[in-house]
C-alpha cells in the first residue's frame, strides 16, 4: 500500500510538471509562430530544458526535445547581441519585436480561452443560486427571490463565479438595485431595495447561496468563455492589489514547489479540475509575462515602446543590464516563494 501511494504521488508530481512543460511551451510556442511569420531567423525550439534527448532540423531551425521537463525555448538569432548582423533579433523593425515578444502572452491567454470553452462544452460551471431565503423581513423577500434562482447579475454587472456573488451583493447601492435572476431558464429582472443591515454593517439580501453547476451548449461555451478568463483576469489583479497593500498572506503565493504541488492535487482529481487549472494557470502566467518587469516579456516590450517614442533604441549594454538586474531579482523571489513554499507544506 504504501509503495502505491508512493508511486502515485511520483507520478501525480511527474504530471505536474509535464503540465507546466505544456503551458510554457505554448508560450514559446507563440514567439516561435510570429516569429517564423515575420521572417525572423530561430535556432532552435525545444520542449523541456537542459541536455537534448532527441532532436532534428527543418529549414534551418532545430527541434529538440530536452530531459527536463520544466518549460521550453524558443531561441532567435543573435538575441544577445549588439544589432550589427541584419539577421539578428535586435536588428528587426520595432514593430516586429513587439508583436515576436508580446506574442507568447498573448498565446497563453488565447490557450485560456480555448480551454474554456471546452470545460464549459463538457462541465458546464459553477453559479451562486439560492438555497434558502432567511425570512420574510428581509431584500430577497420583498424582491421575490425564491429557492432554486440562479444569480446572474446585480445592476447588469454579470456574476460569473460563485465567489463574486457576495462582494457585489455588498458593493450594491444599498437603497435600490436590480437583481438578474434565471428561474425555470428564463431571465428575471427582480428590484432589490433597503439592502444596507446595521447589525452587520453591510447589505445583506437575506438568502443562504449555494453552488450549483450550470451546464452550457457549445454556442453559449463561446461566449462564456470570455467571461470565464475575464473573471479569471479579475481576481488575477485583485490579488496584485493584496500584494501592494499588504493585506496577503503567505499561504496565497504559490512558488515553483507551491504550483507543482497543487498541481499534482489536481490531477488526482481527474479531468475537469486539471483543465481548470491550466485555465488559470495560463492566464497567471500570460498577465505575470505583460507586467512591465525587466527580463520579463513585458518589461522588453516597455524598452521597445521607449524606442518607439524616441525614435532610437537604448543602448543594448544598458538595457541588457537593466534586465540582468531584473533577472537576478526574479531568481531572488523564486528562491523566497520556493522557501515559503517549503514552510507551509510543513505546517500542512
Amino acid at each position: 500500500m504504501k509503495v502505491g501511494l508512493e508511486l502515485s504521488t511520483i507520478l501525480s508530481i511527474l504530471g505536474a510538471l509535464l503540465f507546466l512543460s505544456l503551458i510554457v511551451t505554448i508560450h514559446e510556442l507563440g514567439h516561435f509562430l510570429v516569429g517564423r511569420r515575420l521572417g525572423f531567423t530561430i535556432i532552435e525550439f525545444a520542449v523541456g530544458m537542459g541536455p537534448v534527448l532527441l532532436k532534428t532540423e527543418r529549414n534551418g531551425i532545430q527541434y529538440s526535445l530536452r530531459a527536463l521537463p520544466i518549460g521550453g525555448m524558443c531561441r532567435f538569432y543573435g538575441e544577445d547581441e549588439n544589432p550589427t548582423d541584419p539577421r539578428c533579433f535586435h536588428a528587426q523593425k520595432a514593430w516586429k519585436r513587439f508583436c515576436v515578444i508580446a506574442a507568447g502572452p498573448v498565446m497563453n491567454l488565447l490557450c485560456a480561452i480555448l480551454l474554456s470553452i471546452i470545460t464549459l462544452a463538457a462541465y458546464g460551471n459553477y453559479v451562486p443560486a439560492v438555497l434558502e431565503v432567511s425570512g420574510t423581513d428581509t431584500p430577497a423577500y420583498r424582491a421575490g427571490l425564491q429557492e432554486g434562482d440562479i444569480l446572474c447579475a446585480i445592476n447588469g454587472k454579470q456574476i460569473v463565479y460563485f465567489s463574486e456573488a457576495v462582494p457585489m451583493i455588498r458593493d450594491a447601492d444599498s437603497e435600490r438595485a436590480v437583481m438578474t435572476v434565471e428561474r425555470d431558464g428564463q431571465k428575471i429582472d427582480l428590484q432589490l431595495t433597503d439592502l444596507y443591515d446595521p447589525t452587520v454593517g453591510h447589505n445583506r439580501l437575506g438568502v443562504t447561496i449555494g453552488q450549483e453547476r450550470k451546464l452550457y451548449t457549445f454556442g453559449e461555451s463561446l461566449g462564456g468563455s470570455f467571461h470565464y478568463v475575464w473573471g479569471i483576469v479579475r481576481e488575477t489583479f485583485s490579488f496584485f492589489g493584496t500584494l501592494f497593500d499588504g493585506t496577503a498572506k503567505s499561504t496565497d503565493v504559490a512558488g515553483p514547489v507551491g504550483t507543482v504541488a497543487y498541481i499534482s492535487e489536481a490531477i488526482r482529481y481527474g479531468l475537469e479540475i486539471i483543465l481548470r487549472f491550466a485555465i488559470i494557470i495560463s492566464v497567471s502566467l500570460g498577465i505575470f509575462n505583460l507586467l512591465p518587469i525587466p527580463a520579463l516579456d513585458g518589461g522588453r516590450l516597455l524598452f521597445i515602446l521607449i524606442e518607439l517614442v524616441r525614435g532610437k533604441p537604448i543602448n543594448p549594454d544598458k538595457e541588457g543590464l537593466v534586465h540582468f538586474i531584473g533577472l537576478l531579482a526574479l531568481f531572488a523571489l523564486m528562491i523566497f516563494l520556493t522557501y515559503n513554499d517549503i514552510v507551509n507544506l510543513i505546517r500542512g
